[in-house]
């Protein structure tokens, strides 16, 4: 006999939120069925095939930890040395289904965990495999966040980017790109090593509002600024160049007085969303009135 289960209770055995739960089963077309009373229900033989066509890590099942510990930067720490990737993303999502925005989670809780690993190498108590182990396992966390908050997978590429060296630049460079999804901006992540002609190649091919490009150590080095003052040269005027990282001297931002930087992500995505989201519904706003004046000029002066 099948055995079936509340949602609260589904909800629970996996450590999530009931509202977790039940947009993971949208996403993975879980019907629930109802009792005649109206109430939702699953079956234990289905919640299991939702659980392993999720991935969930067992670890993450019945956790029963407040957001503020399951975020704070040493259990972020934990799951990246133990390279639980999954659990990860799902202690993110759960965050998300209690109110925080993941803008704000990478801002205050991914980011400065990356920062503590690389801290800890620099003092040596990461060795080097532990660091790259870390680094990789945020990297799978994100990519396993990204469908989560892409709105729309085969809409049209709004924003490009990535970093022009590797390790910690890459994982600013996903940061980014995960960020100007969730505010709905189509964005996707070259990854490491993009030289300013191949990024400026790519963003003209699809015709992007914005570029960005990550650097976690800048050190005033003259190469990556005249990349960036390349970058700036073979992009169209109006196209925005968002730059990140750390280090950045001011004789450096002047230098690429052109650029906008920003010290965090929920400064990136307010200004795209003043700037660029606002800006493109204004002008299809314009060109709707425009058009239907033009139509009704056309049309000539009501018949009585």
């Amino acid at each position: 006999m099948r055995k079936w289960l509340a949602v609260s209770d589904a909800a629970e055995r996996l450590g999530v939120s009931s509202s977790t739960f039940k947009r993971w089963c949208k996403r993975h077309d879980v019907v629930l069925e109802r009792t005649p009373g109206g109430h939702r229900r699953i079956s234990e033989s289905v919640l299991e095939q939702l659980i392993q066509e999720i991935g969930l890590d067992k670890h993450a099942r019945n956790s029963g930890r407040n957001v503020a510990t399951i975020l704070s930067t040493e259990n972020i720490l934990q799951l990246l040395k133990s390279r639980r990737a999954a659990e990860l993303r799902d202690v993110v999502l759960e965050a998300c289904a209690e109110s925080s925005d993941i803008v704000s989670i990478i801002d205050h809780s991914l980011a400065p965990a990356m920062w503590q690993v690389g801290t800890l190498w620099q003092r040596g108590d990461l060795q080097v495999f532990e660091e790259k182990m870390c680094t990789e396992t945020m990297s799978q966390a994100i990519d396993l966040l990204d469908p989560f908050f892409r709105r729309d997978a085969s809409a049209k590429v709004d924003a490009i980017g990535g970093s022009m060296h590797q390790g910690f630049d890459t994982i600013a460079s996903k940061f980014v790109s995960l960020s100007l999804n969730s505010i709905g901006v189509s964005a996707y992540d070259l990854g490491p090593c993009v030289p300013a002609e191949e990024l400026a190649a790519a963003a003209n091919s699809l015709g992007v509002r914005v570029v960005w490009s990550t650097h976690t150590h800048w050190d005033d080095r003259s190469d990556v600024i005249a990349q960036h003052v390349e970058l700036r040269r073979l992009l169209p005027r109006d196209t925005y160049i968002f730059v990140g990282g750390g280090g950045l001297s001011l004789s450096a931002r002047h230098a690429l007085e052109f650029c906008n930087f920003f010290e965090t992500l929920a400064d990136m995505t307010s200004f795209t969303e003043r700037n660029v989201l606002r800006a493109d519904s204004k002008n299809v706003a314009e060109r709707v009135r425009h058009s239907t004046a033009k139509t009704d000029a056309m049309a000539g002066p009501p018949r009585n």
